[in-house]
């Protein structure tokens, strides 16, 4: 099964969006921000539902209460680095999520929105392929095992998909020169994205879901 894309505007006026995730989605000057200038006027609600730290097996605990109450016509769905980075480095103590469960746990949380919120609508991002700076020497490609788990997710779920992965990948072979010299181009620590990186990332959303 090939994944969908929007037909027209996946999202409407008088229509309310959940974005669940973890630090990515809830900081307060991140992507929800640019989301929010672009939708809001347009009569769309975005509801932030991101928690930091937080990984797929967790947030299907608070599924319920911060996604499924808020009764959203749409839904988009953003994890991957935590999942990707526990068990881990300085993370080691804690148990792993390998990139099958993390795809699992995905499909869960599509099926139980679908079955008991009745949601119609979902988007799920993949996360950037690469850290950068000395997270990604600490780490290595460690993420893109969990960026094609979402992308199966999607596909198995008949979801929308947001493929960051291939945009910063393309954009950071365009611009590499512009690389600090710790190794940071669109992070401010080599995992939490700054004001370009979070711009990147809403614009890659509201040109899939057809908004732009």
């Amino acid at each position: 099964m090939s994944i969908p894309k929007a037909e027209g505007p996946w999202l409407h006026e008088g229509e309310t969006l959940v974005c669940f995730g973890d630090s990515l989605t809830a900081a307060a000057e991140g992507y929800i921000a640019f989301l929010r200038q672009a939708l809001e006027p347009r009569g769309i609600r975005v509801v932030n539902a991101g928690l930091p730290g937080d990984k797929t097996p967790a947030a299907l605990t608070r599924l319920k209460t911060d996604v499924i109450a808020a009764k959203p016509d749409a839904v988009s769905i953003f994890f991957g680095n935590n999942d990707a980075l526990i068990g881990r480095g300085v993370w080691r103590d804690e148990p792993g999520i390998s990139p099958l469960t993390f795809e699992e746990n995905l499909k869960w949380i599509v099926h139980l929105c679908r079955l008991q919120g009745g949601i119609g609508k979902f988007s799920i991002n993949t996360v950037a392929p690469r850290l950068e700076g000395a997270q990604f020497l600490d780490f290595g490609e460690v993420n893109l095992a969990y960026c094609r788990a979402a992308r199966n997710a999607a596909d198995a779920m008949n979801t929308l998909l947001v493929p960051l992965d291939s945009a910063f990948t393309l954009l950071r072979e365009e611009n590499r020169s512009r690389m600090s010299p710790e190794g940071l181009l669109y992070t401010r620590d080599g995992l939490h994205m700054n004001n370009e990186g979070c711009r990147i990332i809403a614009e890659f959303m509201l040109r899939e879901w057809r908004m732009l």
